[in-house]
């Protein structure tokens, strides 16, 4: 499911006017930060840290090991997954602080993503979470970025605290479920499962739409065209070596839900959810059980709208990971 973006908090630190003159408060030079940095994330969030987490942290740790500059300059512009610019607290020759910028462009806009907001526990209740990420914001503005985005964990009520206070607001919130264990419950008569024709289409693009929506796709691992009909998708698919499935749920031919797995070779593969205005919540279960029994022993991951269909989604044998809070700042001055 793409980088993760972890966030941490502290309380206030007063600096001066101009903030980057602050002793302990610079750049990230991404020649000799990363593997600091990288053990600072490991520290401070290796109790929530996934499979893509872990190798996040290995991905830092390998471009410094393998000259970064040669290896990761390239990458240095907007769309960049390797931290190369930010702020970093030291003190005493250890990075204990750090706030990541990453840049991308959405609809025209430059938006630059505020990430791995991080202070060492034994540093923590002294602002430098504050200071970093006042000062990354400030440098965002400075260059014009339109926007100013970050996600967070629903859990981490400090750092959601800091976060509006200093300006965001929340605009999208979203679960991501995996299995809970190998029981599969019953299937429902009350639908009827089938896969999904060339017609339905147009409906499955309109509610992928309403379930996914544009602001994030930059985020998600697929690209939702590959799921339209057509020969040239199918050749590219073939190309792949893609066997992507597609089913949906109806009653009285009245459609509910539609359900996509789209098998990526990971250690737990997508399905995406798309659901109507008016969809029933026993579509969602029905399908998601069709789709584990039909698939066999393997391992999913689901992200959907926190709060639509949890229930349906619960009783088809998932568990909820995280819940990802997304929000945004204005950027530079119009």
């Amino acid at each position: 499911m793409g980088k993760p973006h972890y966030n941490s908090h502290m309380a206030s630190i007063p600096l001066p006017a101009r903030a980057e003159a602050h002793p302990h408060l610079r750049a990230l030079n991404p020649l000799r930060d990363l593997p600091q940095v990288a053990d600072l994330i490991e520290i401070c969030f290796r109790q929530n840290m996934d499979r893509d987490g872990q190798e996040y942290v290995r991905e830092m740790r390998r471009a410094n090991a393998e000259d970064p500059w040669a290896r990761w300059a390239h990458n240095a512009w907007e769309g960049a997954s390797m931290p190369l610019n930010g702020f970093v607290w030291e003190e005493n020759g250890k990075i204990v602080g750090n706030t990541s910028l990453m840049g991308f462009r959405h609809q025209r806009k430059k938006i630059t993503m505020i990430a791995n907001v991080a202070v060492h526990p034994d540093y923590r209740h002294r602002g430098i979470a504050r200071a970093t990420v006042e000062r990354a914001m400030s440098h965002a503005r400075d260059h014009s970025a339109h926007e100013l985005w970050l996600n967070v964990r629903d859990d981490n009520a400090d750092a959601l605290d800091l976060y509006n206070d200093v300006g965001f607001r929340e605009f999208t919130r979203r679960t991501q479920w995996t299995l809970s264990d190998g029981f599969i419950p019953p299937e429902s008569d009350a639908f009827q499962v089938s896969a999904r024709q060339t017609r339905h289409w147009p409906v499955h693009r309109e509610w992928l739409a309403l379930c996914h929506p544009e602001d994030i796709s930059w985020y998600r691992s697929w690209n939702f065209n590959g799921l339209a009909p057509g020969i040239w998708n199918w050749f590219y698919l073939l190309f792949v070596d893609v066997n992507l499935k597609q089913w949906i749920a109806t009653q009285e031919d009245k459609l509910h839900a539609i359900l996509s797995w789209t098998p990526s070779g990971a250690r737990h593969e997508p399905l995406w959810l798309a659901l109507g205005p008016e969809s029933a919540p026993e579509a969602v279960t029905r399908l998601l059980v069709h789709a584990r029994r039909e698939l066999g022993r393997r391992q999913f991951v689901l992200e959907h709208p926190a709060g639509r269909a949890d229930e349906a989604i619960r009783a088809a044998g998932f568990v909820p990971q995280r819940t990802l809070i997304w929000m945004r700042a204005d950027g530079a001055t119009k």
